[in-house]
């Protein structure tokens, strides 16, 4: 029978809170639709009217640091701060029917410099410095990234918590690109991820979202009744482990945005009148599970709804095509109606909505790495699993016992050959975060270390360093000394013991050493006459062995031809050279000697002997 355990020592903790997503100020003021605006600078949001965009869908706006507004743009103009347009004589690559049009990212370690992306059916970039034409802003690059592109645009911040990703899709096939910016510019190596749907000119329509974590991503697939879930790396840019989410409710998919705490992913359809919002629980990657989990939690009174999008106060807002009023989701990480969505949630001072809502970069909250020690037990086979959070594939591992770094091992497992406290400690190489140290792990091997010592010849003492119950096998060992820590034992030449270590727990499960004792050959001195006389002169008149240090047990003597013609197994037996009462012949004869030492070791010699009158 085997035996397992399983100890989780802590908990693996996220420094995010599902009430912090956006704890930065860079999305707090919003221009979309026709002429309509929010401020969220304040406690209660606050409708704008001074906004310049007049854009059926896809749209942008950036803050700085400290919440005040930089750039807004529909893909076709930007505007700055004073509401002045900056790209008037520059071709950028939006349109006013391109889903997600734009979206903006500062460039890293420069506060005044901003790339604003742009698509429709290919991707441009324009970098504008802020600082020019006497701080009204101007534009200093225009570059084109793809030729063939789609609708889809998401931004998200790079686990380094400097970078930033923009991810872009391209036309006719199923592949995502990610663009590294950094604070030398964007990368022109991309990173290329071959994975869900191939998108042709309606398949582009609908959003893509990246989770508040930046860990996950999801896209809506315009008329083609499904949702597609996946995982990005916002490490090293990838995408993958897609999962198809496909429902006939689904049909004109469109719009999508992650709860605050990710366990939620809302969607909704567009163009449908009355069509409603759905939640869906995606904790469990399971598709089936996943819609099985889906409930309606809104539906518009009129008209059809367009983008979600996550505001600075962690509440979801929902565009309503041509309305005065934005739906809003008060409270998306409860499940069902208790997420409380309200159709006429924020009512805009000026103009209507339109479908779409700014792009705005996702993961603006940077997770800290955590680690925790697993512990599997299979009878002696331990195992120590490192489960570090956020995963990703640039994790370096060291592993201690005690304060002593085992240098052999550098992966998430790591299998201890002795009881310890053990420990790991994890660095994010890709993301130059510090180390993160686990707690420790109290490890029990079973272990045993068998010894002898010679004592004297023909005496040994055997002797075990063990953690648990032992108990001793093997020739002379006593049912009563078996459970001995040390056993003194005689015996003669190389004997063979064992012994076994048992489980505290489980009786069934040991492990079992072997132990060699050389006790030494303990023999006695024998001194043995060569010849001997019987012919009644009272000198030599038999054969005799005497042994020094023991004692005589048997005598055998054989003629030339290998009879036997004597015996005696008296104590010290000797020959007095007769063989059935009668004198032997004068010659050579073969004797047979068995005696024993004071060890009781036991022993026989052979040897000649002469026979003279």
């Amino acid at each position: 029978m085997m035996c397992r355990f399983f100890i989780l020592f802590f908990a693996l903790l996220l420094t995010f809170h599902p009430n912090s997503a956006q704890d930065n100020k860079r999305g707090n003021v919003w221009y979309f639709g026709y002429n309509a605006g929010i401020d969220f600078s304040a406690t209660t949001p606050k409708a704008l009217s001074d906004g310049k965009l007049f854009q059926r869908e896809g749209c942008a706006s950036i803050c700085d640091e400290k919440g005040k507004l930089v750039l807004y743009t529909d893909g076709l103009q930007i505007w700055n701060n004073q509401h002045k347009v900056i790209s008037a004589d520059i071709q950028m690559g939006g349109d006013e029917s391109s889903t997600q049009s734009a979206i903006i990212v500062p460039k890293p370690g420069n506060a005044n410099v901003y790339y604003v992306f742009s698509t429709f059916s290919e991707l441009v970039c324009v970098t504008v410095d802020i600082t020019l034409n006497k701080g009204a802003g101007g534009i200093i690059d225009r570059t084109v990234l793809m030729r063939n592109s789609t609708e889809k645009l998401a931004a998200v911040r790079h686990c380094n918590g400097r970078d930033f990703w923009v991810i872009a899709h391209e036309f006719g096939n199923n592949i995502f690109r990610s663009y590294q910016i950094t604070a030398d510019g964007i990368q022109q190596v991309y990173v290329r991820s071959k994975i869900g749907s191939s998108l042709d000119l309606n398949k582009s329509v609908g959003t893509l979202k990246v989770s508040p974590t930046g860990r996950r991503m999801a896209m809506a697939i315009f008329g083609k009744s499904k949702y597609e879930l996946f995982d990005f790396d916002n490490a090293s840019g990838t995408v993958s482990n897609a999962i198809t989410l496909e429902h006939p409710e689904f049909r004109w998919a469109y719009g999508v945005e992650f709860s605050p705490d990710e366990h939620f992913l809302y969607v909704c359809e567009t163009v449908t009148l009355l069509s409603p919002i759905l939640q869906m629980d995606i904790s469990d990657p399971n598709p089936a599970k996943i819609l099985s989990s889906k409930v309606e939690i809104g539906r518009p009174p009129e008209s059809y709804y367009g983008a979600l999008q996550l505001g600075p106060d962690n509440k979801i807002y929902v565009t309503r095509h041509g309305a005065k009023f934005l739906g809003v989701i008060h409270e998306p990480n409860k499940k069902g109606y208790s997420a409380k969505y309200i159709n006429d949630g924020f009512k805009l001072s000026t103009g209507t909505s339109g479908m779409g809502l700014p792009n705005l970069i996702s993961a603006v909250v940077r997770e800290k790495s955590s680690v925790s020690l697993s512990q599997t037990k299979d009878c002696n086979n331990v195992t120590l699993t490192a489960n570090v959070l956020p995963a990703n594939s640039t994790v370096v591992y060291e592993w201690y016992k005690g304060d002593s770094l085992i240098t052999s091992q550098h992966t998430a497992v790591y299998k201890p050959v002795s009881s310890g406290s053990y420990s790991v400690t994890v660095t994010n190489a890709r993301c130059s975060e510090p180390p993160v140290h686990s707690e420790n792990v109290d490890v029990e091997v079973l272990e045993v270390i068998p010894s002898v010592q010679k004592l004297e010849c023909g005496l040994v003492e055997l002797s075990a360093s063990a953690n648990a119950r032992i108990r001793w096998s093997g020739q002379g060992i006593s049912e009563s000394d078996n459970a001995l820590k040390k056993v003194t034992l005689e015996g003669s030449g190389v004997q063979t013991f064992n012994i076994r270590v048992f489980d505290k727990a489980d009786s069934t499960c040991f492990i079992e050493k072997k132990i060699k004792a050389d006790f030494g050959i303990c023999d006695a001195k024998l001194l043995v006459p060569d010849i001997f006389t019987p012919n009644n002169d009272g000198i030599n008149e038999v054969f005799k062995i005497n042994v020094v240090g023991g004692e005589g047990m048997a005598l055998n003597i054989y003629n030339r031809w290998g009879t036997s013609i004597f015996i005696n197994a008296d104590k010290d037996p000797q020959w007095n050279g007769k063989t059935n009462g009668m004198d032997a012949p004068i010659g050579v004869y073969t004797y047979l000697f068995k005696y024993k030492s004071s060890k009781g070791h036991e022993f026989t010699r052979r040897g000649t002997l002469i026979l003279q009158r």
